[in-house]
């Protein structure tokens, strides 16, 4: 049976959505013939926009470079101080921040070149992860690389890896965030962060933590990592090895992430919750603050890799609202910096937060105010194939990691350049076209749905995203028809929601919308541990969804 997106109509209340005068400005066509000029790449890669910003107020230019730039820098302070912007925080996060100046640089090139669009495509990444090794020293049942103890075979050269970030130099693509496999045991990962650093990428690095000695957290300082983020499933010990696949496993990556805290580096702590765990996210959050991390992130479960194999552990879409709920709360709280890669994050923060409260803008950034919710409506909500993708270790590129079998190209027989401008990427830059209640939800600027997640459960990259609310119907007749084709075919469907333990899973979600259900479920503990306070928050999300879903 193949899945059919069905034809829906409109069915959220529309919302005030702030609106900037910087908008207008840029998207003008005058204003874009002067952003194409100001990106221009010269004879040594840089560009009038990289220039300008290194020559504000630099000290340690001769007299002749701070004459010639004197009246620019003038026009400058006196933006800054009509503004009300601090002069020197200027400097420091912006004017100097090499990172924040190419990706303001990318961010104008790709306005010049394609106009302002909601949401906003770019003529490079503006950000990469890389999967720079397939081995692992952990085997943890969720991973979505399904890594393994040894290298594959035809992994990058040490050539081939730097040519590829001289590559990123040249497309001005800022950020590149190291992956695995554990990037930790890949043996040139000190020559490839070298590089990097000489290149000017702002470099993050995401590993298990149980190779996070002291000595090894230096170096990753001393080589210029500006963010580690160390992944813990749970706070119990037992339960953390169980799902790493290695007893003491808790102990090493709790010491990893003192360690890194320790040497001034921010450090983010990563969890992937569990319709087991998910109950536990406010303890998890506490327990970050307490070992001194900046960053809690929240990564949304895919069923890819070795996930296919424990789909039933895959949250509802009631619970992972309640989890966007809680999370927009320490959010705004403002003791940790609070990221998810479930692009509903953006729209929990419109729908349970005020306008001039804290907005989610992307995977991994956040702000204050109505400007924030304007920037989200052009670079929030899932970026796979449109500002981000993700590098394999054979140097595939896929739109995102949890898309690991769809390769767009090879840098092996293609330039970043001519992989990322491939027309297969140009249907995840329309949310319009997006099937389900996707395509006509209010909030699609600001989200779009997870691709990744909608490619694993239906086999088809612009479906609805099942682990919406929002989808609530169409996650019903998902589940049915796909139930309706279990014990009937005897080959191993592709869309791993056709298994009798996925439809049990999704089966979950009819039973907790209307008055009562949640707390039925919560009783029988078919969703673990859920206090009574989280029972009717339930009640009230199916209650509430009941009212703006009804039946046609």
């Amino acid at each position: 049976m193949t899945y059919q997106r069905p034809q829906v109509k409109k069915r959220t209340a529309s919302f005030p959505q702030s609106h900037h005068i910087l908008e207008d400005i840029l998207a003008s066509g005058s204003m874009r013939w002067v952003l194409r000029w100001m990106t221009r790449r010269d004879a040594e890669g840089k560009c009038f926009f990289m220039r300008l910003c290194e020559n504000y107020d630099n000290e340690a230019a001769d007299f002749r470079t701070r004459a010639k730039w004197s009246i620019p820098n003038g026009l400058i302070d006196l933006g800054l101080w009509k503004a009300g912007l601090d002069r020197e925080r200027m400097k420091e996060k912006l004017f100097h921040h090499l990172a924040t100046v190419k990706a303001l640089t990318l961010t104008a090139k790709s306005i010049g070149h394609y106009g302002l669009t909601i949401p906003q495509r770019y003529t490079a990444p503006l950000f990469t992860v890389w999967n720079i090794t397939q081995a692992c020293n952990l085997t943890c049942q969720h991973c979505y690389q399904s890594a393994a103890r040894k290298p594959d075979p035809d992994e990058l050269t040490t050539e081939e890896k730097l040519g590829l970030i001289d590559q990123m130099g040249d497309e001005f693509v800022p950020f590149v965030a190291f992956a695995g496999g554990e990037p930790l045991v890949a043996p040139d990962i000190w020559r490839v962060l070298e590089h990097c650093e000489k290149r000017g990428l702002h470099v993050t690095l995401a590993t298990n933590g149980t190779l996070l000695t002291p000595e090894i957290c230096q170096r990753l300082k001393a080589a210029g990592v500006k963010y580690i983020e160390v992944s813990l499933d749970s706070m119990n010990p037992s339960e953390h090895d169980a799902f790493r696949g290695q007893e003491g496993s808790w102990k090493r990556t709790v010491q990893g992430i003192r360690n890194a805290v320790a040497t001034g580096v921010r450090t983010g702590m990563a969890v992937c919750f569990t319709r087991q765990t998910a109950h536990t996210v406010d303890d998890v959050v506490r327990f970050a603050i307490d070992l001194g991390c900046k960053t809690f992130a929240h990564f949304n479960f895919i069923p890819v890799g070795r996930g296919r194999e424990i789909i039933d552990q895959d949250m509802t879409p009631g619970q992972r609202e309640l989890l966007l709920r809680k999370l927009q709360r320490h959010l705004v709280e403002g003791k940790i910096g609070v990221v998810s890669t479930a692009p509903q994050f953006g729209r929990s923060c419109i729908v349970y937060g005020s306008e001039e409260g804290i907005f989610a803008t992307g995977h991994a950034g956040r702000g204050p105010g109505k400007k924030t919710m304007v920037l989200s409506r052009y670079i929030g909500g899932c970026g796979s194939g449109r500002c981000y993708c993700s590098i394999q270790p054979n140097g595939a590129i896929t739109p995102c990691v949890y898309i690991p079998g769809d390769e767009i190209g090879n840098i092996r027989r293609q330039s970043l350049a001519e992989i990322w401008n491939n027309p297969l990427f140009d249907t995840l830059q329309d949310r319009d076209d997006r099937g389900d209640h996707c395509g006509v939800c209010d909030y699609r600027a600001y989200c779009g749905g997870c691709r990744a997640r909608a490619l694993a459960y239906t086999d088809d990259i612009q479906a609805g995203d099942p682990g919406c609310v929002y989808n609530y119907h169409e996650w019903q007749e998902l589940v049915q028809d796909q139930g309706e084709l279990n014990g009937r075919e005897a080959e191993t469907p592709r869309a791993p929601v056709t298994s009798p333990a996925a439809t049990a899973a999704a089966s979950q979600f009819v039973h907790l919308v209307g008055s009562g259900a949640a707390a039925q479920a919560a009783k029988s503990g078919k969703l673990g541990a859920v206090s009574e306070a989280e029972v009717r928050e339930l009640d009230d999300l199916g209650s509430r969804l009941k009212r703006m879903f009804p039946r046609a």
